[in-house]
């Protein structure tokens, strides 16, 4: 296991320091086991439009500063726990430089 795939490890935790308060709550929120079972839940339902994003987000005390379709990207993107604030994310590597921020 490399130091960066460590959860003790000090390095993997660095991009912390400099999130907004938005984003550190975006950290803790994905990490929750009831959103990601929720998430998940909602993806595989094959319900996943806009709208069902938009109550979901809704629901969670998300706030986005544009709507997905005006950001390009798929709702379901901007949900995903698997994506970090500030940090490489498995869909911000399809669109380099792209930020999701919520």
């Amino acid at each position: 296991m490399s130091e960066d795939e460590n959860w003790r490890s000090q390095a993997a935790y660095d991009y912390v320091d400099d999130l907004t308060p938005s984003e550190l709550a975006w950290e803790f929120l994905r990490r929750n086991p009831d959103y990601r079972q929720s998430y998940y839940q909602l993806l595989s339902s094959g319900r996943l439009t806009e709208e069902t994003a938009q109550e979901f987000a809704q629901q969670w005390g998300l706030r986005f500063r544009g709507r997905p379709s005006q950001l390009g990207t798929r709702a379901a993107d901007l949900l995903d726990p698997a994506n970090r604030s500030r940090h490489a994310s498995v869909h911000s590597r399809a669109h380099p430089g792209r930020k999701y921020q919520c």
